[in-house]
């Protein structure tokens, strides 16, 4: 009788925990993601001061594949962040993430090599519509989204 009360109770708080753990990886892969494609964009080489949104993309998709094989990238927003949910980007849908980068002054986060953009800000936003958890046949969901930020 006893194990009967106790029993969902320990299987909702189990679930919880797992749940936590989940999201807690999510947000962690999706900050790592931010983080390299915000150091790799900033880089400069030889021709330009960074190598550009689509090298960045490819990087930033790479970090991700364990998390999504759904990673829309990029979405370049023209003024500084906070960005708008819906209005700068897409809201992902569960189990996918979009980018949205802000490359200050810089065209594509590229720049020529003669007008060096010293100091100049970028930002890559890694949004990642977590998937959610149904318990009980969906009786209680457990939902939510990560975004990672990491300025350069």
């Amino acid at each position: 009788m006893e194990l009967s009360i106790a029993l969902p109770i320990l299987i909702l708080l189990v679930a919880g925990v797992i749940e936590l753990g989940r999201g807690y990886s999510f947000a962690m892969a999706a900050s790592n993601a931010a983080r390299d494609g915000a150091r790799h964009v900033a880089g400069k080489v030889s021709a330009t001061n960074g190598p550009g949104l689509a090298s960045m993309c490819n990087l930033v998709t790479a970090d991700l594949r364990a998390v999504t094989q759904t990673v829309t990238c990029p979405t370049q927003i023209n003024h500084a962040p906070p960005f708008v949910v819906g209005v700068d980007y897409a809201k992902p849908a569960a189990g996918q993430a979009v980018v949205a980068v802000y490359c200050g002054t810089s065209l594509n986060c590229a720049g020529a090599a003669v007008a060096r953009l010293y100091q100049s800000e970028v930002d890559v936003y890694v949004y990642y519509g977590f998937s959610d958890l149904n318990l009980l046949g969906g009786g209680i969901t457990i939902s939510g989204s990560s975004r990672a930020t990491t300025s350069w």
